[in-house]
């Protein structure tokens, strides 16, 4: 997140509230994919993801955007922002009443998990991504 963004975001008020104010395509984007991801809603990629890596022991959903597109660069500027990751992360978990963990993947990939995963078990998702997109 540029300088100027974060500090509108937290200097003062609710920085979530500021975070939904300023990104309101990136919040809408997030909410919808968490209760996709709790919905076990289908989605192309994700099915071509799965079938390519085979079963998981942990839960994951997988979109993938177009990089051109504004609401990628507004994605990839919150959860590569370790605050508002944690804020969003937080927020959508008590939204769905589970664990959601938020990550950019691949190239323009969105990855929503219900735990942190580790390199060893993003890995082939990241492979299988790449192969894909």
């Amino acid at each position: 997140m540029d300088c100027k963004t974060a500090t509108l975001v937290y200097k003062t008020g609710n920085p979530l509230e500021r975070i939904r104010e300023i990104f309101p395509e990136a919040w809408n984007f997030l909410s919808d994919q968490s209760l996709a991801f709790v919905a076990l809603k289908e989605d192309e990629f994700d099915a071509k993801i799965k079938k390519s890596i085979g079963k998981t022991p942990f839960g994951f959903r997988i979109t993938h955007r177009s990089d051109t597109e504004q609401l990628t660069k507004d994605i990839s500027e919150l959860l590569g922002d370790i605050t508002s990751r944690l804020l969003l992360e937080q927020h959508f978990s008590q939204v769905v009443g589970c664990p959601l963990y938020f990550s950019t993947i691949c190239c323009s990939s969105h990855l929503t998990a219900d735990r942190e995963l580790t390199l060893d078990e993003v890995l082939p998702i990241q492979r299988a991504a790449v192969e894909l997109q």
